[in-house]
């Protein structure tokens, strides 16, 4: 824990600023347990003044100052909490949205699945739950059930079938091959009904990857669910889902879809011995984010900005690297900046690029930046030019971050096109890596979110915690980047030594799915295959060890170049 030594400026303090900071000796009405659930802590968020709220691989924790001015660190115990890992946070005013993620073996091993989202409209004082959503539960539209259609139309009333065997038989593809019937559903959207939703119905690789408040609703962004939302001030909300245009489509309006031709599809009816149909890229969503009226909503497919009306219906236009400049077309999640003038929002979108079109594989990405709503963006060519994965960007009144896989970068608000700064990370944090970083302006700490825990940096000082108290007890891994061309294996470290690993050892990718299980005891090294052989591609993975005793559990990730 660290001590602010502010006590006696306080009252000096107060009279300098235009708010009063709150400070928050923690709610007597919180089900909150001291220490941090886990070193793993990706997500960042500042709630009120004086209050962090943290997502981890395992729990929601929180940061707080007391009234002595006293750093403490806590999680969360609530059993309204999702279950697993924070794959997103989002925190309006005193609302706050978690949604939750866990790794479960199934017949094809180990899968990423959605434990749901969680909301609390008190600052955490309280917790409400929302299933992951699955259409054949959830769907507020009673007179359909989940029929079977071809993916490839006709689309009307009568186009679903009961039966898949009599689906199959009127189906044919985009080649006029006979082809496989999906499982659809329809729903219905402001004034219209019988649009066309593919029916996702397991929580398995539906993973709310993004969520965002906006109004009375809480958006959920998934890669195989599209994007949902439920309104949650109902006492009994229901999840909708929310159509975004096709891959093909430069926007889609309120009350104007076109249902003959029209389809909700994470999925894809794409065709590839053809190159015939969509890899419906639009509708695999990362991240949703608002300003204002407007949403903004990140896919594998580039960016979609949503005017939402009095009505909460939303009119679409889809905006691609092509056609307006930013990095890529994979958008892993946004920050606004509101510049020194009080007036301009500069909106910052996270772009990955993916290896070629179709890939789940990427190089890389920074972040690129637009002042005029979308209209133009620039991408900083100082962090275009490092190569780095990036991972979050932050804002505060004067300055921007940007964690990376190669560190936390900063910049004044004026000079993010050309000019940046690495920000030194302590001796004690032996990865490269920053998921997130936030700036706690009254106090002046900047927190830094790693594999190994988190860390404060105030007055030129940094202190860190981890779960085990004490962030010199890590784990990691080295060589790291793991260069195929420089070396053919790893070697993991525990407590400073390489010998003393005794436990198992398993490798995630970024979608939390399972690489490889390593047994480790002793000296314990990974050659870079996967758990059939194959070597695995280049990208950011995870390593998780878990001690035999199981009185400990460490991640530490590692990037990989072939």
């Amino acid at each position: 824990m660290k001590k602010c030594t502010v006590i006696i400026l306080l009252s000096i303090a107060y009279l300098q600023f235009p708010y009063t900071i709150g400070f928050n000796d923690i709610s007597a009405n919180r089900e909150v347990s001291q220490g941090l659930s886990s070193n793993g802590v990706y997500d960042l968020e500042i709630l009120n003044d004086s209050t962090l709220i943290i997502g981890t691989n395992s729990g929601l924790n929180i940061a707080y100052y007391d009234f002595e001015g006293n750093l403490n660190y806590g999680y969360f115990t609530d059993n309204n909490i999702v279950y697993g890992g924070n794959p997103a946070l989002s925190i309006r005013d005193n609302i706050i949205a978690i949604s939750g993620v866990k790794s479960v073996e199934t017949s094809v091993g180990s899968q990423s699945k959605g434990t749901g989202v969680s909301y609390s409209i008190d600052g955490g004082d309280s917790w409400s739950y929302m299933p992951q959503p699955i259409d054949s539960s959830y769907q507020d539209f009673p007179l359909y059930i989940n029929k079977w259609a071809c993916p490839w139309g006709p689309f009307d009333e009568n186009s679903l079938y009961q039966n898949k065997i009599e689906c199959d038989l009127n189906c044919v593809d985009c080649t006029q091959e006979q082809s496989s019937c999906m499982m659809y559903d329809y729903i219905s959207w402001a004034s219209q009904d019988s649009i066309l939703n593919f029916s996702v119905t397991t929580e398995i690789q539906n993973v709310s990857y993004g969520v965002e408040i906006h109004g009375e609703y809480i958006y959920a962004a998934s890669w195989a669910g599209s994007l949902r939302r439920f309104n949650y001030t109902l006492e009994t909300p229901v999840w909708e889902v929310v159509p975004l245009p096709m891959d093909n489509q430069s926007e889609l309006s309120c009350n104007s879809i076109d249902i003959s031709t029209y389809q909700i599809n994470p999925i894809g009816n794409y065709v590839s011995s053809d190159n015939c149909g969509y890899e419906f890229d639009n509708h695999k969503v990362f991240s949703v984010y608002s300003v204002e009226d407007t949403l903004w909503v990140g896919t594998a497919n580039g960016i979609n900005k949503g005017i939402v009306d009095s009505n909460e219906c939303i009119d679409w236009e889809h905006l691609t690297a092509e056609n307006f400049g930013f990095y890529d077309d994979w958008i892993i999640g946004f920050e606004n900046q509101t510049l020194d003038d009080g007036v301009t929002n500069r909106l910052w979108a996270i772009t990955w690029d993916r290896e070629y079109s179709g890939s789940h594989l990427i190089y890389g990405g920074p972040p690129s930046y637009t002042d005029d709503g979308g209209v133009t963006w620039d991408t900083p060519e100082e962090l275009e030019s490092k190569n780095l994965l990036t991972y979050n960007v932050s804002s505060s009144s004067e300055k921007v971050y940007v964690s990376s896989s190669q560190g936390l970068f900063e910049s004044s608000n004026y000079q993010a096109g050309n000019l940046w700064d690495q920000f030194e990370q302590p001796e004690t944090i032996t990865t490269q890596s920053v998921f997130d970083a936030e700036h706690q302006e009254f106090f002046n700490d900047i927190f830094i979110a790693t594999a190994q825990g988190i860390c404060v940096y105030h007055d030129n000082e940094f202190s860190c915690e981890s779960a085990d108290g004490d962030i010199n007890q890590s784990f990691y891994a080295y060589p790291n980047p793991f260069n195929f061309n420089e070396t053919n294996q790893l070697t993991f470290v525990f407590n400073k030594e390489e010998d003393n690993i005794n436990g198992n050892i398993t490798i995630y990718d970024l979608a939390m799915d399972r690489v490889a299980k390593i047994e480790g005891s002793g000296v314990t090294r990974w050659n870079g295959n996967n758990d059939f052989g194959d070597r695995v591609s280049s990208g950011v993975y995870f390593a998780k060890y878990n001690h035999s005793s199981g009185s400990s559990s460490h991640v530490f990730n590692i990037m990989v170049i072939n």
